[in-house]
């Protein structure tokens, strides 16, 4: 039951409506289970999938008292573990910047400029390593303009 009787097909029923920009009276024309699906708005004659109007006090409203914060994933507390096992035990090894044109070997320790401190999991042949860094594993290309790739 809403405003004006019954919620069936060819009922009426308070909804928003996108061109007009404002909640209004509409023609129900189709229906998911007891939900409106589709209408036609009674002023300006355009069908539509019915949204519920912003007047209608089952629309839930946002508490802007604290933003969310995203949380840590476990992916990224994991990735985030074995990152800090495997530095732990590269410390002593110098630190390479990372460059396009430098070739990098299975365990280099390398610096990225926006990624920070990686290590060389794994060299494909394709000019390509993988990259293991704090938050996730990388590909990045290497030895571009080297003739000993």
């Amino acid at each position: 039951m809403n405003l004006y009787g019954p919620v069936k097909v060819g009922g009426d029923i308070l909804a928003y409506c996108g061109k007009c920009k404002r909640d209004l009276a509409h023609v129900i024309v189709a229906m998911m289970g007891t939900k409106p699906a589709r209408v036609i708005c009674k002023t300006c004659q355009s069908p539509h999938n019915y949204r519920l109007g912003e007047g209608s006090a089952s629309v839930k409203k946002t508490s802007s008292l604290s933003p969310k914060v995203p949380r840590a994933t476990k992916t990224f507390v994991k990735n985030s573990e074995y990152w800090e096992q495997k530095m732990a035990t590269k410390k002593q090894l110098p630190m390479k910047p990372y460059k396009t044109q430098e070739l990098f070997k299975l365990g280099d320790v390398i610096s990225h400029s926006k990624f920070g401190l990686g290590i060389v999991e794994e060299v494909k042949d394709n000019g390509k390593i993988v990259v293991l860094f704090r938050d996730e594993e990388r590909t990045l290309i290497h030895g571009i303009g080297s003739s000993d790739r």
